[in-house]
């Protein structure tokens, strides 16, 4: 019965909040994860505070995962609202709290999994921008395309450094925002696999997990072109031409408000 009803009240939340327009704002179901991680927080309190400090390292993860998916992209949320099920379902075994009701890692479970499908279906269908159509990086992704695209051709041409040239300076154009950011070392990895550059490899593994750590809190160095060649804390002169497009794309983001 707990999960029917956990289950049930979070479709009936997501389609409360679809009828009266509330889901238009991305914050939602961030706030939404926040809310239940700190759910365990208020039962170990209730048990007396044994279990307070584990309980808030969980939180902190969950909490940290709502802020840079409302930052950057909601399926970030969907995944922690998974992931946050599949918490309540190893909860007990992983922390002694005996404030939890019995019935509640159930409930919690069926609530999370229910309230990430319905989020998962809105973004799918675009009644929800997965990532803020006025931010940086909706704005600066044509410019970042047109490197890609550059890097293709020059691919074709059998012209393997001029393609990486390309992605470097995607890589200066769309390091400011998370998305853009890891799809340029993204491709830098694919690039490296296919022309045999083991260190390279390595390199763009270890920035593809820097950049999506990191650049929704602005830890980038500015103009840095993104290769294992080059310092990943290094800051670097912006050519001009791409100084321009960036500038273009702050101030249309600055102008959409």
């Amino acid at each position: 019965m707990e999960y029917v009803v956990g289950a049930g009240m979070a479709l009936g939340v997501g389609l409360f909040t679809t009828i009266v327009g509330l889901d238009r704002d991305r914050a939602l179901y961030p706030a939404i994860l926040i809310v239940i991680a700190f759910y365990y927080d208020l039962f170990a309190v209730m048990a007396g505070g044994a279990a307070l400090i584990p309980e808030t390292g969980a939180i902190v993860v969950f909490v940290g995962a709502a802020v840079i998916g409302f930052r950057t992209n909601l399926w970030i949320v969907v995944v922690a609202l998974v992931g946050h099920g599949v918490f309540d379902w190893y909860h007990g075994a992983l922390i002694e709290n005996a404030g939890v009701p019995a019935w509640w890692s159930m409930w919690c479970l069926s609530y999370d999994a229910a309230a990430g499908a319905y989020l998962a279906w809105r973004l799918l269908t675009g009644k929800i921008d997965a990532t803020n159509p006025s931010s940086f990086g909706k704005r600066i992704h044509a410019y970042v395309e047109a490197e890609l695209d550059a890097t293709k051709a020059a691919e074709r041409d059998g012209d393997p450094n001029k393609a990486f040239r390309h992605l470097e300076r995607a890589h200066v154009l769309g390091q400011r925002s998370t998305v853009q950011h890891v799809r340029v070392h993204v491709r830098m990895l694919t690039w490296a696999l296919r022309h045999n550059h083991p260190r390279e490899v390595t390199g763009q593994i270890l920035r593809v997990i820097g950049a999506a750590a990191g650049t929704w809190a602005g830890l980038v160095p500015e103009g840095n072109t993104g290769g294992a060649n080059i310092s990943g804390f290094e800051a670097m002169p912006i050519p001009e031409d791409l100084a321009s497009q960036i500038t273009m794309a702050r101030t249309s983001r600055a102008n959409s408000h």
